[in-house]
């Protein structure tokens, strides 16, 4: 029975032993590009005598979409008790951004993540970043050429699945075919721009000539004129099967339905559940809404950026999906994280 015991002891002990070792080995170098991590040690000084300082900056601080982006950053930001945040241009303007990433740097954070959705705009001030020892993600939106040049870990959605989600909603929305129009608020926004040409294809392959895309509305970012663009070619396009929306201010084509009693004469369906697409969804005039889990798009790369410093944990680009929610499912999702 002792000689049991004494052999079960110096198990034990050789266990520990080899635990031990592998928390405190390095992370090998990383392949395609990938930040290294500054600090492999599983006894990392990160939370205790060092407070991690992650600083996130978007395109549009206006969009609401981001309000869920930015629950999530501050929900995980306290779980790692970690100083945190969130920073951007009132409305879309990668020239502002750039600045304010350049104000940013210059405080020094341990990471920051960040939108970044023109393919080149972008390359100079987070290379700059990388160079400062500062960890680098991204969220939300990220052009492929710009990921090419200054590669980064990614949390956000597969924007062409999202053009194929969509054209088929639009399909189903209207199934004897018909012309329709699509909103955008910002040309030239890689994310967006992707959505509609994946939606475009999508409507040409499966669509067999049914459905056309008559006119994409460039509306701006400003609510205001977002109505007034919408009513406008409205009034000039009354033979209009629906008008869809490619990003968060989808939400006014439902407002607009509402307000001139077009309920079931003109369809809609768009992007991220907005107040006017939530209305609409639960009073049955909104066909449908794409959600893209903003809340996951804050939470995640906080948590990627920790592990990553704390643990040497490599972080991974993440896809959060496109979530179709419907008059008959609105039940289930919340709009504050989604």
């Amino acid at each position: 029975m002792k000689g049991k015991i004494f052999l079960l002891v110096v198990s034990l002990l050789v266990v520990m032993s080899f635990v031990s070792a592998c928390t405190a080995m390095p992370l090998a170098p990383t392949a395609g590009g990938a930040q290294a991590p500054a600090s492999t040690s599983a006894d990392s000084t990160y939370g205790m005598d060092h407070k991690m300082k992650i600083t996130f900056v978007t395109h549009d601080l206006g969009a609401g979409v981001f309000a869920p982006v930015r629950r999530g950053m501050e929900d995980a930001c306290r779980q790692i008790n970690a100083e945190c945040e969130f920073l951007g241009p009132q409305t879309y303007n990668p020239t502002d951004q750039v600045a304010i990433l350049e104000a940013a740097i210059a405080k020094q954070p341990d990471a920051i993540v960040t939108t970044r959705p023109d393919p080149s705009a972008y390359n100079q001030v987070l290379q700059k970043a990388i160079d400062s020892g500062i960890a680098l993600a991204t969220f939300n939106t990220t052009d492929p050429e710009a990921s090419k040049a200054v590669p980064a870990p990614h949390v956000g959605q597969d924007f062409t699945n999202y053009g194929k989600v969509w054209a088929r909603e639009v399909m189903r929305d209207l199934p004897e075919g018909g012309e329709v129009a699509v909103t955008d608020c910002c040309f030239g926004h890689f994310a967006l721009e992707e959505r509609i040409r994946s939606f475009k294809e999508t409507l040409e392959l499966e669509g067999e000539g049914k459905w056309v895309v008559r006119e994409v509305i460039n509306t701006s970012a400003d609510p205001d004129k977002v109505y007034s663009a919408i009513e406008a070619y409205y009034q000039a396009n009354q033979d209009i099967k629906g008008i869809y929306g490619v990003d968060y201010y989808s939400g006014i084509i439902s407002e607009f339905i509402k307000k001139n009693n077009l309920q079931g004469k003109l369809k809609t369906g768009g992007s991220d559940l907005a107040p006017g697409n939530v209305d609409g969804l639960n009073e049955g005039y909104t066909s449908f809404g794409l959600g893209q889990n903003p809340y996951w798009q804050g939470y995640m790369p906080v948590m990627m950026m920790h592990q990553m410093l704390a643990f040497g944990v490599r972080p991974n680009t993440i896809d959060t999906g496109t979530d179709v929610v419907t008059p008959d499912n609105i039940g289930e999702f919340n709009p504050d994280y989604r």
